[in-house]
């Protein structure tokens, strides 16, 4: 669901594939809450790249879960396309990206000045991860999960028996 933001409010576009949300996310979803009135967590849906481990709907699910508990301040919608492009169809002026390493910041930054370049208006606001989850990453989450494991400080537990349910783990 797309709708516009009413004047004066801040809203911003936390855009990912989110496959899956975890405490990562959420940390950066909880901090920016604080900074804008309203953070739209956008779930990427590409034809164009690796499909995802989860499908969209199922992520869109898993992230509506995991920011249930932040109110009215987080929503949860699906896209495909260019960030930018959806951040100025809902009206938020401002992308949130997150940061863990020096890696991190040079295919952000780039991503950051094409996105400027398409759409001018639109600003990147960067949150560094916290020191706790700096290494947390989907990719890592599935492979580990995919081993056995049980990361219940990196995962919500209803992610990580989705998890372990389409690992066919259980």
């Amino acid at each position: 669901m797309q709708r516009s933001a009413p004047a004066g409010k801040a809203v911003a576009v936390y855009p990912g594939t989110f496959d899956p949300i975890h405490f990562g996310h959420l940390d950066i979803i909880r901090r920016a809450v604080h900074i804008f009135s309203e953070v739209i967590v956008a779930v990427a849906y590409n034809p164009h790249k690796d499909p995802a481990l989860f499908t969209i709907d199922e992520r869109v699910e898993m992230a509506r879960e995991s920011v249930a508990e932040m109110g009215d301040h987080a929503r949860v919608d699906k896209f495909t396309g260019l960030s930018v492009s959806y951040a100025e169809r809902v009206g938020a002026r401002v992308l949130i990206r997150s940061l863990r390493a020096v890696t991190d910041f040079e295919y952000e930054f780039q991503m950051t000045q094409m996105n400027k370049y398409i759409r001018p208006s639109i600003e990147t606001v960067f949150l560094f991860a916290s020191p706790s989850l700096f290494f947390s990453a989907s990719r890592l989450i599935k492979e580990v999960a995919g081993y056995g494991e049980r990361l219940p400080d990196l995962v919500p537990a209803p992610v990580m028996e989705r998890l372990r349910r389409k690992l066919e783990l259980e």
